[in-house]
Protein backbone atom coordinates (compact mmCIF):
# COMPACT_ATOMS: atom_id res chain seq x y z
CA UNK A 1 0.00 0.00 0.00
CA UNK A 2 0.99 3.45 -1.44
CA UNK A 3 2.00 5.84 2.00
CA UNK A 4 -0.16 8.90 1.93
CA UNK A 5 1.48 12.32 1.06
CA UNK A 6 2.02 15.04 2.86
CA UNK A 7 3.98 18.53 3.39
CA UNK A 8 5.89 19.73 6.02
CA UNK A 9 6.76 23.14 6.52
CA UNK A 10 8.86 23.77 9.91
CA UNK A 11 11.63 26.30 10.97
CA UNK A 12 12.84 28.48 14.03
CA UNK A 13 10.19 30.88 15.33
CA UNK A 14 9.20 33.87 13.75
CA UNK A 15 10.93 32.29 10.56
CA UNK A 16 7.61 32.98 8.74
CA UNK A 17 6.02 29.36 8.24
CA UNK A 18 2.38 30.79 9.04
CA UNK A 19 2.58 33.06 5.94
CA UNK A 20 4.64 31.11 3.72
CA UNK A 21 2.01 28.08 4.28
CA UNK A 22 -0.51 30.56 3.40
CA UNK A 23 0.96 31.50 0.29
CA UNK A 24 1.33 27.92 -0.45
CA UNK A 25 -2.24 26.96 0.40
CA UNK A 26 -3.72 29.83 -1.97
CA UNK A 27 -1.66 27.77 -5.14
CA UNK A 28 -2.03 24.46 -4.08
CA UNK A 29 -4.74 22.34 -3.20
CA UNK A 30 -3.49 22.09 0.38
CA UNK A 31 -4.78 22.33 3.99
CA UNK A 32 -3.35 23.22 6.89
CA UNK A 33 -2.34 21.02 10.17
CA UNK A 34 -0.90 22.64 13.28
CA UNK A 35 1.89 21.79 14.51
CA UNK A 36 2.94 24.32 17.40
CA UNK A 37 2.30 23.02 20.73
CA UNK A 38 1.19 26.12 22.23
CA UNK A 39 -1.36 27.26 19.22
CA UNK A 40 -3.80 23.90 20.14
CA UNK A 41 -4.62 26.05 23.60
CA UNK A 42 -7.65 28.30 23.68
CA UNK A 43 -7.42 32.13 24.96
CA UNK A 44 -3.70 32.16 23.99
CA UNK A 45 -3.59 34.10 20.79
CA UNK A 46 -1.13 36.53 20.97
CA UNK A 47 1.52 35.01 22.73
CA UNK A 48 1.39 32.21 20.25
CA UNK A 49 1.43 33.92 16.92
CA UNK A 50 -2.00 32.44 15.75
CA UNK A 51 -3.29 32.75 12.30
CA UNK A 52 -5.60 35.33 12.33
CA UNK A 53 -9.33 33.98 11.87
CA UNK A 54 -9.72 35.55 8.49
CA UNK A 55 -6.38 33.59 7.97
CA UNK A 56 -8.01 30.72 9.31
CA UNK A 57 -11.46 31.50 7.00
CA UNK A 58 -9.81 31.54 4.38
CA UNK A 59 -8.05 28.29 4.53
CA UNK A 60 -8.69 25.13 6.20
CA UNK A 61 -6.66 25.01 9.47
CA UNK A 62 -6.74 21.81 12.21
CA UNK A 63 -5.37 21.36 15.59
CA UNK A 64 -5.69 25.05 16.51
CA UNK A 65 -8.02 25.85 20.01
CA UNK A 66 -8.61 22.27 20.38
CA UNK A 67 -7.56 22.52 24.25
CA UNK A 68 -8.34 24.24 27.34
CA UNK A 69 -5.16 25.82 28.99
CA UNK A 70 -5.48 23.29 31.81
CA UNK A 71 -5.87 19.98 29.90
CA UNK A 72 -3.22 17.73 29.30
CA UNK A 73 -1.75 17.64 25.33
CA UNK A 74 1.35 15.52 24.62
CA UNK A 75 3.26 14.24 21.61
CA UNK A 76 0.60 11.06 21.93
CA UNK A 77 -2.79 13.22 21.55
CA UNK A 78 -0.71 15.02 18.94
CA UNK A 79 -0.11 12.07 17.10
CA UNK A 80 -3.98 10.83 17.39
CA UNK A 81 -5.75 14.05 16.23
CA UNK A 82 -3.24 15.02 13.75
CA UNK A 83 -3.91 11.48 12.03
CA UNK A 84 -7.31 12.12 11.57
CA UNK A 85 -6.99 15.56 10.51
CA UNK A 86 -4.51 14.09 7.84
CA UNK A 87 -7.30 11.08 7.46
CA UNK A 88 -10.32 13.80 6.52
CA UNK A 89 -8.32 16.23 4.54
CA UNK A 90 -7.10 13.56 2.41
CA UNK A 91 -10.59 12.27 1.88
CA UNK A 92 -11.80 15.35 0.96
CA UNK A 93 -9.26 14.89 -1.96
CA UNK A 94 -6.66 17.59 -0.46
CA UNK A 95 -2.80 17.76 0.41
CA UNK A 96 -2.18 18.05 4.22
CA UNK A 97 0.06 20.61 5.08
CA UNK A 98 1.85 20.23 8.38
CA UNK A 99 2.77 23.76 9.43
CA UNK A 100 4.81 24.35 12.92
CA UNK A 101 7.87 24.20 14.82
CA UNK A 102 7.71 21.77 17.36
CA UNK A 103 10.08 18.97 16.59
CA UNK A 104 8.69 16.90 19.20
CA UNK A 105 4.61 16.36 17.45
CA UNK A 106 6.48 16.62 14.07
CA UNK A 107 8.81 13.71 14.48
CA UNK A 108 6.39 11.82 16.21
CA UNK A 109 3.80 11.94 13.39
CA UNK A 110 6.40 11.31 10.93
CA UNK A 111 8.18 7.95 12.63
CA UNK A 112 6.16 7.16 15.20
CA UNK A 113 6.28 7.82 19.48
CA UNK A 114 8.95 6.70 20.78
CA UNK A 115 8.36 2.77 21.93
CA UNK A 116 11.69 2.70 24.35
CA UNK A 117 12.01 2.43 27.84
CA UNK A 118 11.89 5.13 30.23
CA UNK A 119 13.12 5.62 33.63
CA UNK A 120 12.35 8.95 35.60
CA UNK A 121 15.26 8.33 37.89
CA UNK A 122 17.84 7.95 35.62
CA UNK A 123 16.66 10.89 33.32
CA UNK A 124 16.66 13.00 36.48
CA UNK A 125 20.22 12.00 37.49
CA UNK A 126 21.56 12.77 33.70
CA UNK A 127 19.55 16.11 34.14
CA UNK A 128 21.64 17.10 36.83
CA UNK A 129 24.77 15.43 35.56
CA UNK A 130 24.24 17.83 31.97
CA UNK A 131 23.86 20.64 34.75
CA UNK A 132 26.98 20.24 36.80
CA UNK A 133 29.05 18.56 33.91
CA UNK A 134 28.00 20.57 31.17
CA UNK A 135 26.52 18.85 27.57
CA UNK A 136 30.00 18.38 26.33
CA UNK A 137 30.72 15.61 28.56
CA UNK A 138 27.35 13.98 28.21
CA UNK A 139 28.00 13.87 24.92
CA UNK A 140 31.35 12.77 24.80
CA UNK A 141 30.06 9.69 27.18
CA UNK A 142 27.39 8.96 24.42
CA UNK A 143 30.03 9.04 21.76
CA UNK A 144 31.91 6.18 23.56
CA UNK A 145 28.70 4.13 23.87
CA UNK A 146 27.17 4.96 20.80
CA UNK A 147 29.35 6.98 18.04
CA UNK A 148 26.98 6.32 15.33
CA UNK A 149 23.77 8.44 17.05
CA UNK A 150 26.48 11.16 18.52
CA UNK A 151 27.66 11.86 15.16
CA UNK A 152 23.91 12.70 14.25
CA UNK A 153 23.47 13.86 17.50
CA UNK A 154 24.94 18.00 18.48
CA UNK A 155 26.37 18.29 21.76
CA UNK A 156 24.05 21.02 23.01
CA UNK A 157 20.69 18.78 22.27
CA UNK A 158 20.27 18.49 25.69
CA UNK A 159 17.11 16.72 25.19
CA UNK A 160 18.58 13.79 22.61
CA UNK A 161 21.69 13.32 24.10
CA UNK A 162 20.18 12.96 28.14
CA UNK A 163 17.45 10.74 26.18
CA UNK A 164 19.55 8.62 24.26
CA UNK A 165 22.08 7.68 27.87
CA UNK A 166 18.41 7.11 29.44
CA UNK A 167 17.78 4.43 26.50
CA UNK A 168 21.15 3.10 27.21
CA UNK A 169 21.22 3.27 30.65
CA UNK A 170 17.80 1.08 31.21
CA UNK A 171 18.43 -1.53 27.95
CA UNK A 172 22.50 -1.68 27.71
CA UNK A 173 21.98 -1.46 24.16
CA UNK A 174 23.57 1.26 22.56
CA UNK A 175 20.43 3.56 21.43
CA UNK A 176 21.37 3.64 17.76
CA UNK A 177 20.82 -0.41 17.74
CA UNK A 178 17.77 -0.12 20.44
CA UNK A 179 16.30 2.39 17.64
CA UNK A 180 16.69 0.10 14.52
CA UNK A 181 12.87 -1.23 14.24
CA UNK A 182 12.12 3.06 15.15
CA UNK A 183 12.37 6.10 12.74
CA UNK A 184 11.65 4.13 9.74
CA UNK A 185 9.70 5.69 6.51
CA UNK A 186 6.49 6.21 8.36
CA UNK A 187 3.07 5.89 7.35
CA UNK A 188 3.81 9.33 5.08
CA UNK A 189 5.67 10.26 1.88
CA UNK A 190 6.30 13.76 3.03
CA UNK A 191 8.29 16.52 1.36
CA UNK A 192 9.62 18.50 4.35
CA UNK A 193 10.45 21.99 4.02
CA UNK A 194 12.47 24.09 6.36
CA UNK A 195 12.89 27.92 6.44
CA UNK A 196 16.25 29.08 7.58
CA UNK A 197 16.83 32.52 8.26
CA UNK A 198 20.71 33.59 8.93
CA UNK A 199 21.33 34.61 12.38
CA UNK A 200 20.85 38.61 12.00
CA UNK A 201 17.51 38.13 10.28
CA UNK A 202 16.21 35.61 12.72
CA UNK A 203 17.16 37.86 15.71
CA UNK A 204 15.53 40.74 13.77
CA UNK A 205 12.73 39.20 13.42
CA UNK A 206 12.22 37.89 16.84
CA UNK A 207 12.72 41.51 18.03
CA UNK A 208 9.89 42.71 15.81
CA UNK A 209 7.68 40.13 17.14
CA UNK A 210 8.18 40.45 20.29
CA UNK A 211 7.72 44.17 20.24
CA UNK A 212 4.28 43.42 18.08
CA UNK A 213 3.02 40.69 20.52
CA UNK A 214 3.03 43.38 23.32
CA UNK A 215 1.91 46.14 21.10
CA UNK A 216 -1.13 43.89 20.11
CA UNK A 217 -2.08 43.18 24.33
CA UNK A 218 -0.28 40.57 25.32
CA UNK A 219 -0.19 41.68 28.74
CA UNK A 220 -4.23 41.62 28.34
CA UNK A 221 -4.59 38.63 27.51
CA UNK A 222 -2.09 36.82 30.08
CA UNK A 223 -4.43 38.88 32.12
CA UNK A 224 -7.20 37.82 31.03
CA UNK A 225 -5.54 33.96 31.55
CA UNK A 226 -5.08 34.92 35.12
CA UNK A 227 -8.52 35.91 35.53
CA UNK A 228 -10.09 33.18 34.32
CA UNK A 229 -8.15 30.71 36.53
CA UNK A 230 -5.60 29.20 34.65
CA UNK A 231 -2.82 29.43 37.13
CA UNK A 232 1.28 30.30 36.13
CA UNK A 233 1.96 26.81 37.38
CA UNK A 234 -0.11 25.24 34.51
CA UNK A 235 2.52 23.87 31.66
CA UNK A 236 1.02 26.66 28.98
CA UNK A 237 1.68 29.32 31.13
CA UNK A 238 5.10 28.74 31.31
CA UNK A 239 5.61 28.71 27.58
CA UNK A 240 7.67 31.54 26.11
CA UNK A 241 6.02 34.75 26.51
CA UNK A 242 3.55 33.55 29.16
CA UNK A 243 5.85 33.24 31.75
CA UNK A 244 7.41 36.79 31.49
CA UNK A 245 4.11 38.68 31.45
CA UNK A 246 2.82 36.62 34.16
CA UNK A 247 6.42 37.59 36.16
CA UNK A 248 5.40 41.48 35.16
CA UNK A 249 1.91 41.02 36.56
CA UNK A 250 2.58 39.38 39.42
CA UNK A 251 6.08 40.21 40.67
CA UNK A 252 6.63 43.65 39.09
CA UNK A 253 9.29 42.72 37.05
CA UNK A 254 9.98 46.21 34.69
CA UNK A 255 7.90 46.28 31.54
CA UNK A 256 11.09 46.58 29.43
CA UNK A 257 13.19 44.00 31.13
CA UNK A 258 9.93 41.96 30.57
CA UNK A 259 10.20 42.84 26.51
CA UNK A 260 14.24 41.97 26.29
CA UNK A 261 13.74 38.45 28.44
CA UNK A 262 11.04 37.84 25.99
CA UNK A 263 13.86 38.33 23.21
CA UNK A 264 16.64 36.97 24.76
CA UNK A 265 14.59 33.50 25.74
CA UNK A 266 13.13 33.61 22.19
CA UNK A 267 16.41 33.91 20.56
CA UNK A 268 17.41 30.75 22.50
CA UNK A 269 14.92 28.46 21.97
CA UNK A 270 15.10 29.35 18.26
CA UNK A 271 19.12 28.17 18.23
CA UNK A 272 17.37 25.17 19.54
CA UNK A 273 14.97 24.70 16.94
CA UNK A 274 17.70 25.17 14.31
CA UNK A 275 19.75 22.15 16.01
CA UNK A 276 17.22 20.13 15.70
CA UNK A 277 16.37 20.72 12.16
CA UNK A 278 19.70 20.64 11.52
CA UNK A 279 19.91 17.03 12.53
CA UNK A 280 16.77 16.25 9.70
CA UNK A 281 18.09 14.77 7.03
CA UNK A 282 15.47 15.20 4.82
CA UNK A 283 14.87 18.94 5.82
CA UNK A 284 15.29 21.38 2.63
CA UNK A 285 16.65 24.48 3.13
CA UNK A 286 14.58 27.81 2.17
CA UNK A 287 16.10 30.76 2.99
CA UNK A 288 13.02 33.66 3.84
CA UNK A 289 13.99 35.76 0.84
CA UNK A 290 13.35 33.56 -2.04
CA UNK A 291 10.84 30.67 0.29
CA UNK A 292 7.88 31.14 -1.97
CA UNK A 293 9.69 30.96 -5.18
CA UNK A 294 11.35 27.92 -3.95
CA UNK A 295 8.33 26.13 -1.73
CA UNK A 296 6.07 26.48 -4.90
CA UNK A 297 8.40 24.90 -7.18
CA UNK A 298 9.48 22.18 -5.10
CA UNK A 299 5.71 21.35 -3.79
CA UNK A 300 4.58 21.68 -7.66
CA UNK A 301 7.30 19.19 -8.30
CA UNK A 302 6.20 16.82 -5.45
CA UNK A 303 2.62 17.05 -6.06
CA UNK A 304 2.66 16.69 -9.90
Amino acid sequence: MTAARIVVLSGPTASGKSGLALSLARVFPLEIVNADSLQVYRHMDIGTAKPSLEERGEVPHHLIDVADPDETYDAGRYVGEAEGAIAGILARGKVPMVVGGTGMYIRALLRGLDPLPSDPEVRRSLERRWAEEGGGSLHSELARVDPETAARVHPSDRIRVVRALEIFAVTGVPPGRARSAWGGAGKYRHLFLALWPDRETMRRRIDARTEEMFAKGLLEEVRGLLDRGYGRDLKPMGALGYRHAVAHLRNGVPLRETIDAVKRDTRRYGKRQVTWLSAEPEALRLSPEESFRSAREKVKMYLF
